[in-house]
C-alpha cells in the first residue's frame, strides 16, 4: 500500500510538473519575473515543445488571414487565394520560411545574448551555453503575441485584386500593398506592434539575464539591448 501511493504521488507531482513546463511559454507573458526565476533554477526544454506549437499555429493564422485577402482574377470572375489551386503550395512554402526565420531569430539572438553576458561582465555564477539557449528560448513567447495581432490586422484590411490567376511577381504585390493598404492607419499598426515587440524582447531579455547571471539590472539591460540590436541589424524588426 505504501510504496502504491507513493507510486501515486510520483506519478501525479510529474503530470503536475509537465503541465507547468507546458504553459511556461504563457508564464513568461503573465509574469516573467518569477518565471524565468524558476527557469534560471531549472532551465527545462519541455515548455518550449508547446512554443513551437503556440508559434506555428499563430503564425499560420496570420497566413490565413492575408490570404483572405487576395481576390484572383480567373475567366473574368473574382475568385478568393484560398480557393485556387495554388493555395496550398504557396501557404506551405510561406509557413516554412516563416517558421524558419524566426528559428534563424532565436538561434541568433539567444546565441548572442548568451556569449555578450557570459563575456561582458563578470559573475560568480557560470551559465553554460546550452542552459542560456533554452531560456533565451523562451523569449519566442512575444511572437505568440505579435503574430495573433498581426492575424486580426489582415482581417482587418480591405482585399486587394489582382488582375491574374496566380500571384503575380513580388514587385507587382508591393505596389498594390503600397498603393492599397499603406495609406490606412490599421496597416501602419504593422510597424507600431513590431517596434512594441522588440522593445517587449529587450525587456523579458533583461529579465532572463538577471534571473541567470546575478549582475545588476543596468547590466543586465545593457546586454539585452545589445544582443537585440544585433539581431534589428541583421534582420530588422521582429
Amino acid at each position: 500500500m505504501g510504496e502504491s501511493k507513493e507510486s501515486t504521488d510520483t506519478s501525479s507531482t510529474f503530470k503536475s510538473s509537465t503541465a507547468r513546463d507546458l504553459v511556461m511559454p504563457l508564464r513568461i507573458l503573465i509574469s516573467p519575473l518569477s518565471a524565468f526565476k524558476q527557469l534560471a533554477a531549472n532551465p527545462t526544454a519541455k515548455g518550449l515543445l508547446s512554443l513551437v506549437a503556440f508559434v506555428i499555429v499563430v503564425s499560420a493564422a496570420a497566413l490565413y488571414a492575408s490570404a483572405t485577402k487576395i481576390i484572383l482574377t480567373v475567366d473574368g470572375q473574382y475568385v478568393s487565394f484560398i480557393s485556387a489551386s495554388s493555395f496550398m503550395n504557396w501557404f506551405l512554402g510561406a509557413l516554412s520560411m516563416t517558421v524558419f526565420s524566426i528559428a534563424l531569430y532565436w538561434l541568433t539572438a539567444a546565441a548572442g545574448l548568451a556569449l555578450i553576458s557570459r563575456f561582458s561582465f563578470k559573475s560568480s555564477k557560470v551559465i553554460s551555453l546550452r542552459t542560456s539557449l533554452v531560456v533565451f528560448g523562451y523569449l519566442l513567447s512575444v511572437f505568440v503575441v505579435l503574430y495573433v495581432v498581426r492575424a486580426a490586422i489582415y482581417f482587418a484590411l480591405p482585399p486587394i485584386t489582382f488582375t491574374s490567376s496566380t500571384l503575380p511577381e513580388i514587385d507587382e504585390v508591393r505596389r498594390l500593398v503600397t498603393q492599397n493598404w499603406v495609406p490606412l492607419p490599421v496597416f501602419q499598426l504593422f510597424d507600431y506592434f513590431a517596434y512594441a515587440a522588440f522593445v517587449w524582447l529587450v525587456l523579458l531579455g533583461t529579465i532572463a539575464i538577471k534571473a541567470m547571471r546575478e549582475i545588476s539590472w543596468f547590466k543586465a539591460g545593457m546586454i539585452s539591448l545589445t544582443g537585440f540590436l544585433l539581431t534589428l541589424t541583421l534582420f530588422g524588426l521582429p
